[in-house]
Parts: structure tokens; sequence; C-alpha cells
């Protein structure tokens, strides 16, 4: 897909994520990449997360540096949490001077992506609106499951998350692409266990008697407004969210424009329409200019963007809260005896609240005392006693876990040294590939892997990449450049240049190598540490890669 970074248009793989494109854009630049990680912002001003989900034709930009403006906002939202308790009889009696006009309080987050140790904060937040606005529902926009080990290495995946959300007093929450990560099984059952809605519009089950979820629900305060809310999930290039296929089969999915054009008539239906969204800022901006006659409000995710500010787009409002359950947004609806609808909103730092719930805090503290991490998954038959031997045990895994042809892992992806001959835990995986890189399959000819490799060495500061399924032979030059390299097949013959060729790799490698290819790849929306630990699951018994050498030196 074509993304803009500073008005420069870069071809990333499909399903890359904002730190990708920011990576590509410096390498192409002939830059290192700054650090801290540099301040993004999109088209529109707002602050993106690294980790925000991206769709063709996105446009980013780099700043530098905080505004004093947002510097003078967060202190302010600062002191307004603290007073929070303090000042709740003020807050009812101006209520009261509104009159007959009936208000609808909504608290929003999104992409929480495991993130428990901040729910302890986020529930003392909501406990603390609650006490001033007792009707008010707490939603989410999607992207709740996935990031956090404690979380998606749990004995029933991702069940840490559902319960916390259920004791925070969740109402309602979109389906974000990353619900489908625990497999269709796995989410059938933690929407059984949910407490709250999931909604989507966009997608069906084939079973749908296993999957409880409805594409709309109107929700009917107690002061009689009647709130509708309708949901919607990002589609890719291949019609489905960015996950796993295999994650998603019994699912049928359509495009979110499309399916949102059908239910004009929740309008007629109640007082208040509200889209709550995973498809990104840029595309909720697109939503808005289909739906502008019917909708009032877009509650969105996916592209972890803060909206620090009102943002109206053809008279619709839209607001996200960054993700990680670092910010939420409180939104004010009052609808006014005329008709009329005036709306507000604020962004709310839940990381830097003081104070927490001691009761979530306690389960939290309960998950994190988690021996599952500890879980043996493996033996290793030998001593591993270098990166390279390492780094071949995860070339391995990851051209498996893409039934690719051939693989390659950077040296600066093997975070480990050596690994005991025994028993092999999950956290010794996590440890050793801690990036969360997500795992990329490209279709490349002979000539464009001739290419990689000769980028590779000198970004990699002159040390050959780790392959499977392919051997390589590095010719350096006199000053000790890479002049040229000879690539084998397992067998010993040569690669045939013009064939083409499944290549795994992860997502850092496409975003910096700097070759020539015409296939940007496609993720398969699963981190390579995840694949190396199905890899070791499925195997048990590791060989030994002692002494193991894929690539030969010639001078």
């Amino acid at each position: 897909m074509k993304i803009g970074v500073n008005n420069i248009s870069l071809e990333l793989h499909y399903g890359a994520k904002v730190k990708d494109a920011i990576l590509k854009y410096y390498s192409q630049q002939g830059k290192k990449l700054p650090r801290p990680f540099p301040r993004i912002e999109d088209g529109y001003g707002n602050r993106v997360d690294p980790e925000g989900g991206l769709t063709d034709g996105n446009s980013l930009f780099i700043r530098s540096g905080d505004s004093k403006g947002t510097m003078l906002l967060q202190l302010l939202l600062i002191l307004f949490l603290s007073g929070f308790l303090s000042a709740c009889s003020s807050y009812r009696k101006a209520a009261t001077i509104r009159g007959n006009e009936r208000q609808a309080v909504i608290f929003a987050v999104n992409d929480m992506h495991a993130t428990i140790d901040n729910f302890p904060k986020l529930a003392y937040i909501t406990d603390s609106l609650r006490a001033i606005y007792p009707d008010m529902l707490l939603v989410g926009a999607g992207d709740n499951q996935t990031g956090n080990p404690v979380n998606d290495q749990y004995p029933e995946r991702g069940l840490p998350m559902i319960e916390l959300m259920n004791a925070t007093g969740f109402d309602l929450s979109a389906v974000g692409n990353h619900e489908f990560d625990s497999s269709p099984e796995g989410f059938s059952n933690l929407i059984s266990k949910a407490d709250f809605d999931f909604i989507c519009a966009n997608m069906s089950a084939d079973n749908p008697d296993d999957f409880k979820i409805e594409p709309w629900k109107i929700i009917t305060l107690p002061n009689g407004l009647r709130l509708a809310f309708l949901g919607l999930v990002q589609i890719n290039r291949n019609g489905i969210p960015d996950s796993h296929p295999e994650k998603l089969k019994g699912f049928t999915f359509r495009s979110p424009f499309e399916a949102a054009r059908d239910y004009f008539w929740l309008r007629e239906k109640s007082d208040i329409f509200i889209a709550l969204t995973h498809i990104g800022f840029e595309s909720d901006i697109k939503l808005a200019g289909i739906m502008s006659p019917v909708l009032d409000l877009i509650i969105g995710g996916h592209s972890h963007t803060r909206v620090e500010k009102e943002q109206i787009h053809n008279g619709i409002m839209i607001t996200q809260a960054d993700h990680k359950l670092n910010y939420g947004t409180l939104i004010r609806l009052s609808l006014k005896n005329d008709g009329s609808l005036e709306r507000s909103m604020q962004l709310i730092s839940i990381r830097k609240a003081k104070s927490e719930n001691p009761a979530i805090r306690a389960m939290v503290d309960k998950y994190n005392d988690n021996p599952h991490l500890s879980e043996v998954i493996a033996w290793a038959s030998d001593d591993f006693s270098s990166k390279e031997e390492l780094g071949y045990l995860m070339a391995d895994a990851q051209r498996d876990a893409a039934a690719a042809d051939i693989a390659f892992v950077n040296p600066g992806g093997v975070r480990i040294r050596s690994l005991e001959k025994g028993p092999v835990r999950i956290m010794d995986i996590y440890q050793l590939d801690p990036f969360g890189n997500e795992l990329i399959v490209t279709r490349l000819s002979g000539k464009e892997i001739h290419s990689l490799m000769l980028s590779a060495y000198p970004m990699d500061d002159r040390q050959p990449v780790f392959s499977s399924g392919i051997f390589t032979v590095l010719k350096p030059g006199a000053e000790g450049e890479l002049s040229d390299v000879t690539l084998l097949t397992g067998s010993g013959s040569p690669l045939d240049m013009d064939k083409t060729y499944t290549v795994a790799m992860n997502s850092y490698m496409t975003q910096v190598y700097q070759y020539k290819h015409s296939d940007p790849g496609q993720s398969l929306f699963i981190t390579t540490a995840d694949a190396l630990i199905s890899y070791l699951k499925k195997n048990q018994n590791i060989k030994s890669y002692r002494n193991e050498k894929r690539y030969r030196i010639e001078r």
C-alpha cells in the first residue's frame, strides 16, 4: 500500500503500522531513526502512535516535540482529574441549570491491547466520573486484545481482559481486528463470558449462534434518551480485517462503508446516532462524508490517533483516544428542547492518574503472578552458544509458520546470546524476540533476493543475515564492504535468478532494507515470537544447531 510521510510517497507491505512507515522514510533518506521516536501526526494535526494501524493512502507528518499548547492542556487535565470527587456537587448544580435538556455522557477508550496494568487507574477514573454522571456509559472501540503476554499466553487466551472489562463496567465494545487473534473458538468463548455486548455491522459468522454479535445496539438511558450504536471493523485489500487468515475462517466481511449505508434507518429509531468504529481516523472522516445526514458522533479506533481537541467533519464529531489506556475521551451530548444536539469532548490522561481502584489492582496483581509464562514448551537437545545458532532456529520457525521457501532474520533481531540445553519456556522466547515485529511474506525473484543480501550486509554492521532454506557465499571487497554474494539452495545448487520464491522476514527488515522488489509483501498478522512459540510447541524436541553454518566468506 502507498503511505505519504512528509509528502513523500512510500510503498509498504499490507498491514504496515506507523512505525514501519517512519522507519522506511528515514531509511530512504539515508538517516538513522532519531531517539526518542519522533512525534508523528496525521494530516489533521492529531498525534498518532507508532503502533497505530494504517490504510492505503494515509498521510503522516514528522514533527519536532510537543507544542506548548499541548503541554498546557495536559496540565489542565491533570488538575481536572485531581478535583473530580470534591467537585461532584458543583457539577450536579451545573447540570440542573440545563432545565429540561437531556444529557448523555460516554467515556470511550480504544486499542487497549491487553494493557491490564492501567486498568486500576481506568477504574478509579470511571468510578469518579460515575459519581458525577451516574448513568455514564463506558465503551471501547475495539482491539481489546493482543499486546501483553500475561493476557495473550493466559491458559484461556484473552480472559483477563474480559474479566477486567466486566469488573470495570463496560457497556459496549466494537469488534477490532485483534479480537480474532484467539481463534474463532476462543473469540466465541470470550464473547459468552463478557457482561457487555460486541457490535459489528460488516461481518457475519457462518454459525451465528456461536457469535452473539449484533450489527447495532440501542441503549435507552433513565432520562429516556435512545442512543443507537453501529459497529464497524476495518477491512484490508484481501477483504478481511488485519488478522491471520486462519483466525478468520467461518466469517464473511464486507466494506464498512457499504455496510453503513444499510443502517440510515437507525436515525429514526434513536435520539442520538453513534458509530463505534475500528477503521482508523482517516477512514472515519470518509464515513462521516457518507453518513453526514444521519450520524451525530463517531467513536473510533485502529489508527491509535490522539484527538486532543474537537474534530468536526461533515458535521459529525470524531473522537479517538490514543491506545493502551494512556487516555480516554469524556463525551457529553445534550439534546436541547428544540431538537438540536450540543456536543463536547475532553481527552483525559489515564496513565497520569494518581489513584487506583484497589479491587481492580488486586485482580491485575493476580494475573501478573502468572506461572504460565514459565510453561515449558520444548526441550533443547544441546546448548545454543551464539546468536547465530539462535537466529537459525528463529529463521526455521518463521519459514515454517509462513510455509515459505526461504526465511531471513536480521542479527539485531536476536536479543540473547545463548540458551542452555534443557527446558525452553515461553518467557525465554519473549526475551529472545521482544520487539513484537510481525511476520511478513514477500514474493521475490532470485535477483531481488540478491539485491536484498547486498543491502542487508552494511545495514547489519557487516554481519550476514541468518537464513533458512538458502546458503549464501559472501565476497567482501578490499575495504570490508560486500562486493558480491552467491546464493545457493539447501542442496547446494545455484538459486534461479529468474524464479520467484516466497520469502519470510520480520516487518523491521521489510522497511529498513533498501533493495529492488516489486511485491511490498503481506503481513500474516502474527508476531515472529508467536511464530516461534507455535513452532516449538509443535516440534518440542529442538535439534542441535552446534557448528551449523549457512554461509561462508570467500576473500
